[in-house]
């Protein structure tokens, strides 16, 4: 990711990449979309006031102040657990263990390729909702012992 920002006359502008998705703040962004496209053939989508990028929901409060939050991100995530597991996951644990577990102890067989698949996916959407903000759900999926 690279943000990248200068000053034009009293304040600065920025513009944010990943990879092929752009967000910006400038004084004219219309101006700026205009040459990305017809400068230099740029196909964009989407553009307008900011709000999804990068997985995170984006609005302005009551005295116009930029918010963000991952709830539709979080949704996504839910919904494709549902399609994984055919339901919907716990809402009430308070840490990756059950009271009485002992993982230690457990037989179970090793993940075929399937489950392993499942699991990075969830491990991996997890560790964005975290980048998103959510360090809330970071602690819960911690282990105890780690």
């Amino acid at each position: 990711p690279d943000i990248w920002m200068r000053y034009r006359n009293d304040h600065y502008e920025y513009v944010g990449v990943y990879v092929d998705d752009l967000a910006f703040t400038m004084e004219e962004p219309q101006a700026f979309v205009d040459t990305l496209e017809k400068k230099y053939n740029f196909k964009l989508k989407g553009t307008g006031p900011l709000a999804f990028h990068l997985g995170c929901d984006f609005h302005r409060d009551d005295d116009g102040t930029l918010c963000m939050s991952a709830a539709k991100y979080i949704t996504r995530m839910i919904d494709n657990y549902v399609r994984m597991f055919g339901e919907k996951p716990k809402a009430n644990v308070m840490s990756p263990l059950e009271k009485g577990d002992h993982p230690e102890l457990d037989e179970t067989p090793p993940l075929g390729a399937e489950g392993i698949q499942q699991y990075q996916s969830i491990i991996g959407a997890s560790q964005w909702a975290v980048s998103l903000g959510r360090f809330d759900i970071q602690t819960a999926i911690m282990t105890t012992f780690g």
